[in-house]
């Protein structure tokens, strides 16, 4: 998480540094002069008399947006919006689940009255909830903005297609949810089945991609997680979607313990945001977890095993 973000979290959650909140600053990748986005509106800071934060995050998810003019019906800013957006968002790790998706809800209800500002705090949501630069996801504040703009026939169905794909694949694999079936091919040419009955770790992936090498790497090495594996405490499934001539020989090298295959229906069914994307599925067939960082998988999933 960038550390100007941090610390502009920090002021508004807080009483110290309230300067920070009257202008945001985006990190540029290279090392170059930050960009200076005017706010769209001067961020609240929650009370002084506050000390727990949670009751602060609360407050913020209830007061955030109190300051913006939902009924002005022109475009504003969507960089700005995503800034703003970022910082709304944070305190929702912190804040009492109920009152972030009340506070959703509400703030949904006024933008369902303007299309224009629906599109674009979707695609703010979509930057910081779900999107590969998002700070977190949170996918079930997500799925309520998809529900949102999938639903409102003022925006044309062209703008709303891609949001519809969103949805369906986060419908299918949401945590806590069954786990979808999916057929995929071995190397061997043979088609297999995956259903969801025992502990089970997916990994979808390209081979040739280096962070999906680094995973494979990772899960191999863990010495308690691979001895896990060995005992057939924990099955593990490496499948390409929408592979490529030649991803047989690509699968070579893979553990012979693990299955392997690819499958060109897979990615209509979960959602794969992230290569690699790595599942975690309980023996109630339930997704336990979803995510893109392996060592959080291998966690997981040992401790699921060894309970």
């Amino acid at each position: 998480m960038n550390k100007s973000f941090l610390l502009l979290l920090a002021s508004l959650l807080s009483p110290c540094a309230a300067e920070l909140a009257s202008a945001q600053t985006v990190d540029t990748q290279a090392q170059e002069s930050p960009i200076v986005i005017p706010p769209l509106f001067e961020y609240p800071i929650a009370p002084e008399s506050m000390e727990n934060l949670t009751d602060r995050s609360n407050w913020m998810m209830a007061n955030f947006w109190t300051p913006f003019n939902f009924k002005s019906t022109a475009a504003v800013d969507q960089n700005a919006l995503n800034h703003a957006f970022m910082v709304y968002s944070g305190p929702m790790r912190w804040a009492d689940r109920a009152v972030v998706m009340e506070q959703t809800d509400k703030l949904l209800d006024k933008l369902a009255k303007n299309p224009t500002l629906l599109l674009q705090f979707t695609k703010a949501a979509e930057e910081n909830l779900y999107g590969p630069r998002a700070q977190m996801i949170i996918d079930e504040v997500y799925i309520r903005y998809l529900d949102k703009i999938v639903g409102n026939k003022k925006i044309p169905e062209s703008r709303r297609a891609r949001y519809k794909h969103q949805l369906d694949q986060l419908r299918n694999s949401k945590v806590g949810d069954v786990a979808p079936s999916f057929d995929f091919m071995n190397p061997s040419g043979q088609k297999e089945t995956f259903r969801p009955g025992w502990l089970t770790v997916i990994e979808f992936g390209d081979p040739s991609c280096a962070d999906c090498r680094y995973a494979k790497l990772k899960m191999n090495t863990d010495l308690k997680f691979s001895n896990l594996v060995e005992k057939g405490k924990i099955n593990v499934l490496f499948i390409i979607p929408d592979a490529e001539d030649g991803w047989q020989e690509e699968l070579a090298n893979y553990p012979a313990l693990w299955h392997t295959g690819a499958s060109d229906k897979v990615s209509e069914i979960y959602d794969m945001r992230t290569s690699p994307t790595l599942y975690v599925i309980g023996t109630d067939n339930r997704i336990i977890a979803k995510t893109h960082d392996v060592n959080t998988a291998i966690s997981i999933a040992t401790a699921e095993a060894t309970k």
